[in-house]
């Protein structure tokens, strides 16, 4: 498409160097087991950084970054009526089949359009990327964003992700994008943000400012730990409400939630009746002795190199059932009524 002078003013105008506070620090991580939830990283620990106030891996690097908030600000500033829709929606097919079934167009672009966005998944089905198209005074152009697959709120970080990628296909914050380090690939296209993002200053200004009531991160501390595994998840949001509300800071709510994915992971590890559990909720049985297998119901490893051996046998060398011809005694009373011959 042509683009008239009028807008190409309009878009310049997003290229306009952010303010000092307004650019924080973003930790990247750059190890791939310490960003997937199926690995556990063996060389590293996650553990709050002196530099960027995040509670993140140690294998990691900071990127100047700015926040979602401010890129939003730059965009309504330049364009009020700014838009953005998913590259691609992820339709129920027996509602799109029906839709298509009517032939009315107007039916096909309301569900097309009720439709959610359709994410990239990881194996366990978790949300970890999406493409988008972002439009600006009439300019279409695509962003992607990405995040671990453990990362908490995935679709509102995606999203946010996504915005930032976008915007900076329009100069939003490319200076930012600009200072990766070139000499090392691995500084540009790290693993993912497995931490928090690092406060602009005005904002660490603030939290700094918050005092901690201590009395309420007692009590969250004691009912957290007395917590089921199924009400552990919504402790998370306790924690978000307390920073929002000034009860807690930054570094109290990373420890917090840092607690609370420990609660998480050793309640996983147990099963209902107390034993070592795998990640499916079975018992592990090579966490425990014979002893204690037969004292808990459970075959020992003999038992079970036995049953197996026996199974295996049996489908192996099937034998069909032989039918007898005699009578014994016993069969023979009861044909006869219960009386003896």
């Amino acid at each position: 498409m042509t683009v008239t002078d009028e807008q190409r003013s309009k878009l310049l105008e997003l290229m306009v160097p952010f303010k000092d506070d307004q650019i924080g620090k973003l930790p990247r991580v750059t190890c791939k087991d310490c960003s997937d939830r199926r690995a556990q990283c063996k060389q590293h620990q996650e553990k709050r950084c002196e530099e960027c106030g995040a509670y993140v891996s140690t294998r990691h690097i900071h990127i100047d970054y700015v926040g979602h908030a401010h890129v939003t600000e730059r965009l309504l500033e330049v364009d009020p009526e700014w838009s953005w829709e998913p590259l691609e929606r992820d339709v129920d097919p027996q509602v799109w089949a029906a839709a298509l079934a009517t032939g009315n167009p107007d039916v096909i672009q309301m569900v097309l359009e009720s439709a959610p966005p359709k994410f990239d998944l990881d194996d366990f089905g978790n949300p970890v990327g999406l493409w988008i198209k972002l439009t600006i005074c009439g300019v279409t152009r695509p962003g992607y964003g990405s995040c671990p697959s453990k990362q908490s709120d995935a679709v509102k970080v995606l999203i946010g992700d996504a915005l930032r990628n976008a915007a900076q296909r329009f100069g939003v914050a490319l200076e930012q994008w600009m200072k990766g380090d070139r000499a090392n690939p691995a500084a540009e296209n790290a693993v993912a943000d497995a931490g928090t993002r690092a406060m602009p200053a005005r904002q660490k200004q603030a939290d700094a400012a918050v005092v901690v009531d201590a009395n309420w991160v007692a009590e969250f501390e004691k009912r957290l730990g007395d917590a089921p595994l199924e009400h552990v998840s919504a402790f998370r949001q306790d924690v978000v409400d307390a920073m929002r509300t000034q009860r807690i800071n930054s570094e109290t709510a990373n420890r917090l939630l840092a607690a609370v994915k420990q609660r998480v992971d050793a309640l996983e590890s147990v099963t209902a009746t107390g034993l070592p559990a795998n990640k499916d909720g079975s018992v592990s049985r090579s966490k425990l002795t014979d002893e204690e297998l037969e004292a808990n119901g459970l075959m020992t490893r003999q038992q079970v190199k036995d049953h197996n051996k026996l199974a295996k046998d049996t489908i192996a060398n099937p034998k069909k059932a032989e039918r007898s011809n005699g009578v014994d005694a016993e069969d023979e009373r009861w044909m006869n009524g219960g009386a003896k011959s």
